[in-house]
């Protein structure tokens, strides 16, 4: 009772200060495209056409080169986005069936606290209300809809019954996640003239199948599942664009604050699975996109190449809103890499989800790597193939007692057991997270 109470008299805290922001009438949208590579995207140097759309926001956003996500996993790596957090301090788990505690301050608790209203449309799964991640969201919407088009057309309408309104909107999509079905008018763009023994929709089953070793992959039908991927991206990207467009309508585009990012990558035959995500925590899994549109054209078309984390979005965006970030939050503002000033070093502490915990963690700097026992020079070797552990003992040394300081920031919070329902049950096994 003692933590509720101290919970809720920083919430009135935050309430009270209201009058000091200095960007109170910002809108706020939150994008996460779930399981989205930074590497597939063109404005990141991919050589397909997989986003246009974004590619075009690119030019009035702030661009992360390096943004690292603090899990490879759905649930917990979006309750580290919205509390600030790293997954062993907030305890949210799909694998040990563990929910986001209501102790925790998420983003969206503070923003509705200063007066924001406060809405997600989410695409169910390991997002369902169940989990936790609804704390804040006076609306928390979940659609089962698998396309990003249809969940924005609910969310329009939310926006339209609020006119004038300040408001924070968190938007989220499996789209690019397998099953990679995007159809054969968005797979076009990237694959003419395949003529192997895959089906144009690459299935969880397939994908299974592959993975299992029941199916093997010539370098033809590697390429045809990687074009399936990134025709979910250009689906993805064209509702994006659509975004944008009402966004501009609606005269809430130059002032809104606007961040696209995602909960994780998936491996594409880099470590010999395909269309897989979760078991690993090498870069192709953790290396996200991040891209963030400050109001009125600040810093557009900026690049930073420090090293970020997906635990630094929530207090970036308190503070371009004048809003003063929860002492709990783990994450520092970004706002600071825009103005020329020296950047601090961010090492980014990761976790795989588990049912034993959360106990396999990589610590990463802009130049190591320390993931469990294995030391990686990201400089010399950026895919991570060469364990030089045994030549470098000091930088081991350093780098674990960086992990065991993030592991001894706080106290674990007190598991929240989840039951699943039938309907998420469902989502979950379309998704392949069930059997």
């Amino acid at each position: 009772m003692a933590v509720r109470h101290q919970r809720s008299a920083l919430l009135a805290v935050i309430a009270l200060a209201s009058a000091c922001a200095t960007n109170r009438d910002t809108p706020v949208i939150l994008v996460s495209i779930d399981t989205l590579r930074a590497d597939h995207l063109g404005c990141y140097g991919y050589p397909l056409a997989t986003s246009p759309s974004i590619d075009r926001f690119r030019r009035d956003a702030v661009l992360f080169e390096h943004a690292i996500a603090q899990a490879p996993s759905t649930l917990p790596s979006h309750a580290s986005l919205l509390t600030s957090l790293v997954p062993p301090h907030h305890g949210a788990s799909f694998a040990r069936r563990t929910a986001l505690p209501p102790v925790l301050l998420t983003l969206a608790e503070v923003l509705r606290a200063r007066g924001w209203a406060t809405a997600a449309f989410t695409d169910g799964g390991q997002l369902a209300p169940r989990f936790g991640l609804q704390q804040g969201f006076q609306t928390y919407k979940v659609l089962n809809w698998d396309r990003l088009h249809r969940i924005l057309l609910r969310a329009a309408h939310w926006l339209d019954e609020r006119a004038g309104e300040k408001f924070f909107l968190f938007l989220h999509t499996y789209e690019p996640h397998a099953p990679y079905d995007a159809g054969p008018e968005y797979l076009r763009h990237f694959e003419r003239g395949y003529r192997g023994s895959l089906p144009p929709v690459v299935s969880d089953a397939l994908l299974g199948a592959i993975n299992r070793g029941e199916r093997s992959l010539t370098p033809a039908d590697l390429a045809h599942v990687v074009h399936a991927y990134d025709a979910q991206i250009r689906s993805v990207d064209e509702a994006f664009g659509h975004m944008l467009a009402y966004l501009r309508k609606r005269g809430l585009y130059e002032r809104a604050l606007i961040i696209v990012t995602s909960d994780h990558g998936e491996e594409l035959g880099e470590r010999g699975g395909v269309g897989v995500h979760s078991h690993t925590l090498f870069d192709e899994l953790l290396r996200v996109p991040l891209l963030i549109k400050l109001p009125r054209g600040r810093a557009a078309g900026a690049t930073v190449r420090a090293q970020v984390r997906s635990i630094d979005i929530a207090p970036t965006i308190l503070e371009a809103l004048g809003v003063p970030a929860p002492a709990a939050f783990e994450g520092r503002s970004l706002l600071a890499l825009l103005d020329g000033s020296p950047a601090r070093p961010r090492e980014s502490f990761s976790a795989r989800d588990r049912v034993a915990g959360f106990e396999v963690y990589a610590l990463r700097t802009e130049r190591w790597k320390l993931f469990g026992a294995l030391l990686f020079d990201l400089a010399a070797d950026p895919e991570e193939r060469i364990d030089v552990a045994a030549r470098f003992p000091a930088v081991v040394a350093d780098l674990d007692q960086k992990r065991r300081h993030w592991l001894g920031l706080r106290k674990r919070p007190p598991a929240v057991p989840v039951r699943v329902d039938p309907e998420t049950q469902a989502r979950l096994r379309a998704l392949g997270y069930l059997r």
